[in-house]
């Protein structure tokens, strides 16, 4: 809709006006037109003008927890002492640019108290000049990495913007335990605030405990409302709406007070006023056996096509002897889909491993419940690390659960992987501690070429080496690979879509699944209309 003409105030007005709704929106502006879209045929092309870039920001969430008391104690619940063999660290990483500048960068609170600084920020007019025209992609560039940070609570890094584009950066947070009742391997990629989000596959059955974690690490209050999405429909529970988190704050919220017994639980994180982090800690519990530990972090919004890399499958065999134990039916690996609509969707899934198509049940042809989240076992299918590539004709949310087990009556662990968004340009992947990491890629319908450079502790970018991913399969690489000393990586991506994700091991049970974050953003600009 064409807004009305305001009254005749100058050109000095309109721009005032445009400088305000910039500043108004912290440079998260979306295309449009202080005036409305020009049409027609006496259209006028509108100026593009430059939004300043902001710093990159990116939250870790806090170290897993044991929730004291009751699984369905509800909001901002007590925590106790769990294991004496924990180890908890954050990594970070940060990429200057071809004129030798490193950006301003450090760890801290959620109330801006500094953790650790990789880098001191340089004055204004140093960081906005332009980088060299001379730039030939990685010469000249060099990394400062940070490692064994031992902040157990929420943690931000932020990092300067250089010569007016938002800087390359990412940290990752590890957790690693031998003993108590959060035993296993939990690892989460530090992620950007964003206005929505969904987490996919948590589970609320007796034994499991799913904590939401919603926080704010801006400066300004946000709202938030939560959307529920069980086996029979949209969950109406009580607290889901207009939760208040102001500036430098969280709560977490157990889900099993809002939704208890669901085996796969999707909850959608919508907020207004500032953007938030949202993540969930799932854990299981056996009777007295640990049944395993990870982050649920926010995966692909839904979509007509879902690809969810890293999912690893275990041998038939193993397999059958986990879950055939009483209690353990929940073990086995499982897809969640999560359709928003109002309409049942006949979903075809594909389950792709590095020698294309593995078979599926049914030829993967199954059905997932409008308004619900469906729950479809991935048996039978033999050992290996795969994709789930999901279609659709609405727009579905899907995830992969998986357990990692060596036998009976022994502990198990479990990790869950989210949709993957495409890989772009230039991503920054800081490697969990504490484990080995494999990278897992796949094209499903096209070849795709990854190219990766490795980052030493001393900063050091090696030299690139090429992942080839052929249409219709899963490539994994080893990257201790690239080296004895590689605490990070740049990726970029090239030829047809191709998506990704981090599959962290330790020992012959630990595992947790990571999403790759985003490409670092490029220059932004937004259509400002002078027009009156």
């Amino acid at each position: 809709m064409t807004r009305p003409r305001p009254a005749r105030r100058g050109r000095a007005a309109a721009v005032s006006l445009g400088a305000l709704l910039i500043v108004a929106t912290g440079g998260g502006i979306a295309a449009g037109s202080l005036n409305g879209s020009p049409t027609g045929p006496d259209a006028v092309a509108v100026p593009q003008v430059g939004v300043p870039a902001s710093d990159f920001i990116a939250q870790c969430p806090a170290t897993a927890r044991l929730v004291e008391g009751a699984a369905d104690q509800g909001t901002d619940p007590a925590f106790a002492p769990d294991s004496e063999s924990a180890s908890t660290t954050i990594r970070a990483a940060i990429l200057g640019d071809a004129a030798k500048r490193l950006p301003g960068a450090r760890l801290q609170q959620l109330d801006g108290s500094t953790v650790r600084t990789l880098a001191d920020r340089l004055p204004t007019e140093a960081a906005e000049q332009e980088k060299s025209t001379n730039d030939n992609g990685f010469t000249g560039r060099e990394a400062r990495t940070a490692s064994g940070v031992r902040e157990t609570g929420a943690t931000v890094l932020r990092v300067q913007p250089l010569g007016g584009q938002q800087s390359t950066a990412g940290a990752v947070r590890s957790y690693v335990a031998a003993d108590g009742d959060l035993a296993g391997l939990a690892a989460a990629t530090c992620q950007a605030p964003s206005s929505e989000q969904w987490l996919t596959g948590a589970s609320t059955t007796v034994g499991s405990t799913a904590l939401l974690t919603l926080a704010n690490p801006s400066a300004t209050p946000s709202t938030v409302d939560l959307d529920l999405f069980g086996a029979k429909g949209r969950i109406e529970a009580g607290n889901t709406r207009g939760i208040v988190i102001a500036p430098g704050q969280s709560t977490s919220i157990v889900l099993a007070g809002l939704a208890a017994g669901e085996k796969s639980l999707s909850v959608k994180a919508t907020s207004t006023g500032a953007p938030v982090t949202a993540v969930i800690q799932q854990s299981v519990l056996r009777g007295l056996t640990p049944g395993g530990v990870d982050y649920i972090g926010p995966a692909a919004a839904p979509g007509e096509r879902q690809v969810v890399p890293g999912v690893d499958i275990q041998a038939p065999k193993t397999q059958k002897d986990i879950t055939s134990q009483k209690g353990y039916g929940d073990a086995a690996p499982t897809l969640s889909l999560t359709v928003p609509g109002t309409a049942d969707q006949r979903v075809k899934v594909r389950l792709v491993g590095p020698k294309g198509e593995v078979p599926l049940p049914s030829d993967g042809q199954y059905t997932a419940a409008a308004g619900a989240t469906t729950s479809v076992a991935l048996t039978g299918v033999p050992a290996g690390t795969y994709t789930a590539v999901v279609d659709s004709e609405e727009p579905v949310a899907a995830s992969v659960k998986v357990t990692r087990g060596t036998k009976a009556k022994e502990r198990t662990d479990a990790a869950w992987t989210g949709a993957a968004r495409r890989l772009g340009g230039e991503h920054l992947v800081a490697l969990p501690q504490g484990a080995a990491s494999n990278l897992v890629l796949s094209a499903p319908d096209g070849q795709a070429s990854v190219e990766l450079r490795p980052i030493d502790s001393h900063g050091v970018v090696g030299k690139p080496t090429t992942v080839k991913v052929s249409a219709g399969t899963t490539a994994v690489r080893k990257l201790d690979s690239l080296g004895d000393d590689v605490v990070a990586l740049t990726l970029s991506a090239s030829g047809d879509p191709v998506y990704g994700s981090l599959l962290a091991t330790r020992g012959s049970t630990d595992i947790s699944s990571l999403a790759l974050p985003p490409a670092t953003q490029g220059p932004r600009a937004v259509p400002v209309d002078l027009r009156y």
